[in-house]
C-alpha cells in the first residue's frame, strides 16, 4: 500500500513540476492584484465622479487595461488613455469631465502590490512559486498519511509562515485572529454552514434513536431490493434535490446510508454518488442557489463588452449545453450504477463491502460511537420523513422568502432590475429571488426546524424523554465534531491562506500566455481545475477567474473571427466546469468533506475512490468536448460532442470496469 502512495506522490510531483518551472506573467500578477483591490473596495476607492490619475510604473499593457476595465466596470467604449507623464493611465469622470483629478499610485515592494491615495493605503500579495507550496503540500500529505487534519494543519502553518516569516507574534495573530476568528468564525456564511452541519447531524441522531431511520429503510426497501436499486434510489434523490448542493449532500448521505449497509454496498460508493450529483446538478439546474452565484461572478463585467448585466442569466442558460464535465459526471454515475461495474480503489472497496468486510475500504470506518434505534420501539417511517421533509421544503421556502423580501426592499429603494422583476413575475421573478436570497441562512433555519420537529415527535409520542433527546443530539454532534466541523474549519483556513499568499493569482499568471482563441475554453478549464484543486474552493475559483475571462474571451473572439459572444459563452462555461471538477478531486474542498461526512466514509478513502471516475470524466470532457469544439468548430452546436462523449463513457464503464462482486460470487 505504501508503494502505491509513493507512486501517487511521484505522479503528483511530476504533474505539479511545470507549475514551478513555467514563468509567470508579471503584468498579469500586478493586474490581478489591483483588480482584486478594486473589487474589495468598490466605489469607496473611486466613485467615477472625478477624473482618475492612476500612477502605474512600467509599460502599458493589455493585462493592465483589462484589469482596469473589469475592476472599474468600464464600458467597452470608455477611453483608457496611457499617460507617459504619470506614467500610468488617465481615466475621465463618468460625465466625461476632466480636472480636479483623484490620484492613486501603484508600487511593488517585497512581493506585494501597494496602492496609495489620498484616503487609501492598501496592500495585496502578488503571488509567487512559494504560494503553490501550502495547498500542494497539504494535498500530498493527505494522500501519503491519510490524516486529513494533520495534512491541512501543515499546509496552514507553512502558508502563514510565508506571510509572516519568523515573527512569532505576527504568526499567532495572523493564524488565530485574522484567519480563524475574523475570516471564518466571525463570518456569517461559515457560521451558518457549521450550524447547518451540527443541527442536521443532531437531527439524524434523534430520528435514528426514535426509529425513524429504520422506518424509512423498511419503506424504501421495496424500491431498494438489490445493490443496483439502492444506488438508483440515492441517484434519484441526488438529482431531485437540485436547489442546493449542501442540502443535497447531507440529506442523501444520511438517509441512504442504512440502505447501502443493508445491501452491502460500500459507503465509498454512496459518497461518490452524493458528491457527483450534488454540485453538478446544482451547477446546471435552471434554478438553484449555485446559479445565482455563478451568474454574479461574470454578469457585473458584461458592460465592459457592451452587454447589459441583466443578460447574465441568458448567457448562463446558453452555457448549459457546453457544461461537458457536469453533464458527463451525472451520466457516468448512472452508467456505473446500471452496469454494477467499477475500477480502481472503488472496485476493491465494493468487493470488500459485498463480503461484509469493511477493512477492504482501507480503514474507511470512522472512529465513532454509532447511534442506534432504542430497543423496544416500533419503527415508523413518518418519524424520519417528517423532519427531513421539513428541512428540505422548509429550506426551499426560506430561500424564497429571504429572496423575495430582499427584492421587494431593493424595489422600494428604486432598484430598476428589482422593479422589472416584480413587474414581470414568473421565471424572471424567481431568478431575481434566488439571486437576492441568503441560502446559507435558509438551510441553517431549515435544519433547526427539522431538529425541533424531531424532538417534538420523539417526546410527544413518548418515544424518548427530554433528557434522552438532548443526550442523543449531543452525541450526534460529538460524533461529527472531528470528522466534519474541524475538517471544514481547517479546509476553509487553508483556502484563506491560499488567497492571502496569492496561489490562485499565480496559477492564472502562469497560464496567461498560453491562451489562444480556439483553445481558450480548454485552457480556462484546465486552469480552473488547478486553481480549484489547489485552493479547495470552486466558488473562489469562479470569483477569481471570471472577471478576467469576460473581456479576454470577447476580445479574442472578435479578433479571431469566432465571434465575441460565442467564445464568451464557451469560456464562461469552461471556468464553471473546471472549478467544479477541481473541487471534486481536492481533498481540501468543503463539499468533498461534507460528502464523506454525510456518507460516513473516511475522507481520504472518498477522495481516492472518487478520483479515477472524476479524472476519467474530465478526460472525456477535454478530449471530446473542448478539443472537439476547438478542432471541429461550433457551427452545429455541442450535440455531436455530447453524444460522442456519452457513448465513450458508456463503453469505458462497460468494458474497462469489472463486476462489483467477485466473479465467482456472481450468480449464473
Amino acid at each position: 500500500m505504501m508503494r502505491a502512495r509513493l507512486l501517487f506522490a511521484a505522479i503528483f510531483g511530476a504533474l505539479c513540476l511545470p507549475l514551478f518551472l513555467l514563468p509567470a506573467n508579471q503584468d498579469q500578477l500586478q493586474a490581478q492584484a489591483f483588480q482584486a483591490l478594486l473589487q474589495e473596495e468598490g466605489k469607496s476607492l473611486w466613485d467615477g465622479k472625478r477624473e482618475l490619475e492612476l500612477v502605474w510604473p512600467g509599460a502599458a499593457s493589455t493585462a493592465r487595461e483589462d484589469a482596469l476595465r473589469a475592476g472599474l466596470r468600464l464600458p467597452l467604449e470608455a477611453t483608457l488613455t496611457p499617460d507617459a507623464s504619470l506614467p500610468g493611465y488617465r481615466i475621465p469622470a463618468s460625465d466625461g469631465s476632466v480636472g480636479n483629478p483623484y490620484r492613486l499610485t501603484i508600487s511593488i515592494e517585497s512581493g506585494k502590490l501597494l496602492l496609495t491615495g489620498a484616503d487609501h493605503a492598501l496592500t495585496k500579495q502578488l503571488g509567487s512559486r512559494l504560494a503553490l507550496i501550502p495547498p500542494l503540500l497539504a494535498i500530498l500529505l493527505a494522500f501519503l498519511t491519510r490524516r486529513t487534519l494533520l495534512s491541512l494543519g501543515v499546509g496552514i502553518v507553512v502558508g502563514v509562515t510565508l506571510l509572516t516569516g519568523p515573527d512569532v507574534p505576527a504568526f499567532l495573530s495572523t493564524l488565530f485572529y485574522d484567519i480563524l476568528y475574523s475570516r471564518i468564525l466571525s463570518d456569517p456564511f461559515h457560521l451558518y454552514i457549521l450550524g447547518f452541519v451540527i443541527l442536521l447531524s443532531a437531527t439524524v441522531a434523534v430520528i435514528t434513536r426514535m426509529g425513524g431511520i429504520d422506518g424509512m429503510v423498511q419503506r424504501l426497501v421495496r424500491f431498494a431490493r438489490s445493490s443496483r436499486s439502492v444506488q438508483f434510489v440515492a441517484y434519484a434523490l441526488g438529482l431531485g434535490i437540485f436547489f442546493d448542493d449542501y442540502a443535497n449532500t447531507i440529506v442523501v448521505g444520511n438517509s441512504c446510508g442504512p440502505l447501502f449497509d443493508k445491501q452491502k454496498v460500500s459507503r465509498a460508493k454512496l459518497a461518490y454518488i452524493v458528491d457527483s450529483t450534488a454540485a453538478p446538478v446544482a451547477g446546471i439546474a435552471v434554478l438553484s442557489t449555485w446559479v445565482a452565484y455563478q451568474i454574479s461572478t461574470f454578469a457585473p463585467q458584461l458592460p465592459t463588452v457592451g452587454m447589459e448585466a441583466q443578460q447574465g442569466y441568458d448567457l448562463f442558460l446558453q452555457t448549459i449545453p457546453y457544461r461537458f464535465y457536469c453533464i458527463f459526471a451525472i451520466l457516468t454515475v448512472g452508467f456505473v450504477i446500471w452496469h454494477q461495474r467499477d475500477f480502481g480503489p472503488m472496485l476493491r472497496a465494493e468487493r470488500a463491502s459485498r463480503k461484509g468486510d469493511k477493512s477492504g475500504e482501507d480503514g474507511a470506518s470512522l472512529d465513532e460511537v454509532r447511534v442506534e434505534a432504542k430497543e423496544g420501539l416500533i419503527a415508523k417511517a413518518r418519524n424520519g420523513v417528517l423532519p427531513l421533509a421539513t428541512m428540505i421544503f422548509g429550506t426551499a421556502a426560506l430561500i424564497y422568502w429571504y429572496g423575495a423580501v430582499n427584492v421587494r426592499a431593493d424595489a422600494a429603494e428604486g432598484d430598476t432590475s428589482a422593479i422589472e422583476a416584480m413587474a414581470a413575475g414568473g421565471m424572471t421573478w424567481l431568478r431575481a429571488v434566488l439571486g437576492a436570497s441568503d441560502s446559507t441562512k435558509a438551510i441553517f433555519y431549515g435544519s433547526l426546524a427539522s431538529l425541533l420537529l424531531a424532538g417534538v415527535l420523539a417526546m410527544g409520542q413518548r418515544l424518548l424523554s427530554p433528557k434522552e433527546v438532548s443526550n442523543t443530539a449531543l452525541g450526534g454532534i460529538r460524533v461529527l465534531f472531528r470528522d466534519a466541523v474541524l475538517v471544514l474549519i481547517f479546509a476553509w483556513a487553508i483556502g484563506k491562506v491560499c488567497t492571502s499568499v496569492g496561489t490562485a493569482n499565480y496559477l492564472v499568471a502562469v497560464s496567461q500566455d498560453l491562451m489562444a482563441a480556439q483553445w481558450l475554453p480548454l485552457i480556462l478549464f484546465v486552469t480552473a481545475c488547478f486553481v480549484a484543486f489547489a485552493t479547495g474552493s470552486s466558488w473562489t475559483t469562479m470569483a477569481i477567474l471570471q472577471p478576467n475571462v469576460v473581456l479576454l474571451a470577447y476580445q479574442l473572439g472578435e479578433q479571431s473571427g469566432m465571434g465575441g459572444t460565442e467564445l464568451l459563452i464557451l469560456s464562461i462555461g469552461a471556468v464553471l466546469e473546471g472549478a467544479i471538477f477541481g473541487d471534486h478531486c481536492s481533498p481540501i474542498s468543503d463539499t468533498t468533506v461534507l460528502s464523506s461526512t454525510a456518507s460516513r466514509c473516511n475522507h481520504i478513502t472518498h477522495v481516492r475512490t472518487q478520483a479515477p471516475y472524476a479524472l476519467m470524466t474530465a478526460a472525456v470532457a477535454i478530449l471530446i468536448g473542448y478539443v472537439g469544439v476547438a478542432v471541429l468548430g461550433n457551427e452545429n452546436g455541442p450535440w455531436a460532442m455530447l453524444v460522442t462523449g456519452a457513448i465513450a463513457l458508456y463503453l469505458i464503464v462497460r468494458f474497462v470496469g469489472k463486476p462489483s462482486e467477485e466473479p465467482a460470487a456472481v450468480a449464473h
